[in-house]
């Protein structure tokens, strides 16, 4: 059992770098659950209520969280928040379901509980519908998926997406499908026609409009679920990690992209780190999943989670904040090193921690 190392009244439990996690459950707001793995008691879950101090919205005027270069991010004083003609308003579930923040030892640790999660979430969809889509965004998050290797699960019914996707040729050591390959894809054998890849020979536009197209096709093949108003593909799982900014897949802070309503697949021309031409899935199609994870371990973490987690942010300024599932649920791997600057055991406080509602 993991708990931050600051939160005296938690108690950190012997973990087994080998030791598979057992299954995770929710856990109701406020509450603070141990559970048992199969070999270790080992992690912890803590999680978020839905604390409401602004029923009408966040004010027009709030101050940017500090980046890690040390600049304040922009501020906006104009009735609608954002910055640039950028129109940077959102709408946030009323009635989302609470965030589980899941602490480990280490990151081997979290990346064995991760990988129980996914396979049980997989195992599931199998059973319920015939296949389990993965969208999967690259970094450390596609990293941390060697650990799916060899689980009790049937592969051949995987269909493996791409949360955000970097304009460059398949075999590029920039490319996500190239490390997810690597990682995790061929070794656990993974039918090929069933990995959904950019056309790298198309610019940022034409590749996020062709992208766009195959998520569609898989929808009506029945792989890809989508919502009931059918305006967005829903996911089985989305697992997204988190830049030292806040970003996620490749939507950066206070970016036109990130506050885009519309569109499953955004092209992007300028991302703020190499390569500039991206594509990415837009907010609402991540919301629209029916499981979102998080996965942010190691000690270069802990300052942006904690931003993430205890202070509220100018909608935009941190992107991270946007993904709320509407329909479905949303889970943190982290270890005790990103999970250090936390404090639990006050999340409880709606003065604190206020989840706001954007007035539409």
């Amino acid at each position: 059992m993991m708990a931050p190392c600051s939160s005296s009244s938690l108690r950190l439990a012997r973990s087994s770098v080998s030791s598979r996690a057992g299954r995770l459950v929710n856990t109701k707001a406020s509450s603070v659950e141990a559970r048992k793995g199969s070999k270790a008691q080992d992690y912890l879950i803590h999680s978020i209520p839905n604390n409401g101090q602004w029923p009408t919205g966040v004010p027009p005027v709030m101050g940017g969280h500090t980046m890690p270069s040390g600049d304040v991010a922009p501020e906006s004083t104009s009735t609608t928040v954002g910055t640039g003609g950028v129109p940077m308003v959102y709408e946030y579930a009323s009635e989302a379901d609470a965030v589980s923040v899941v602490t480990y030892a280490e990151g081997a640790a979290a990346a064995a509980g991760l990988a129980d999660d996914i396979v049980t979430a997989a195992n599931e969809s199998i059973a319920s519908r015939g296949c389990f889509t993965l969208a999967v965004s690259g970094g450390s998050a596609s990293n941390a998926l060697a650990g799916l290797v060899g689980a009790s699960t049937d592969f051949s019914k995987w269909h493996i997406f791409f949360a955000d996707e970097r304009c460059v040729p398949l075999d590029s050591s920039a490319s996500n499908y190239k490390a997810c390959t690597a990682s995790f894809m061929e070794p656990a054998g993974i039918p090929a026609t069933q990995v959904y890849a950019i056309n790298p020979t198309l610019d940022h536009a034409g590749a996020a409009t062709d992208y766009e197209a195959k998520l569609k096709a898989a929808v009506s093949a029945g792989t890809l679920d989508k919502t009931d108003d059918g305006s967005m593909p829903s996911f089985d799982y989305v697992l997204l990690g988190l830049g030292p900014d806040g970003h996620v897949a490749s939507l950066f802070p206070m970016r036109a992209q990130t506050a885009a309503k519309s569109g499953w697949v955004l092209s992007i021309d300028d991302s703020p780190k190499p390569p500039s031409w991206r594509i990415t899935l837009s907010v609402p199609a991540i919301n629209a999943s029916k499981k979102v994870s998080i996965w942010a371990v190691g000690e270069s973490k802990a300052e942006i989670v904690q931003r993430a987690l205890e202070v509220q942010s100018l909608p935009g300024a941190l992107p991270i904040q946007l993904v709320s599932p509407s329909q479905g649920t949303m889970r943190w791997f982290l270890d005790t090193a990103s999970a250090s600057d936390l404090s639990p055991e006050t999340w409880g406080d709606s003065k604190l921690y206020p989840r706001s509602t954007i007035a539409k």
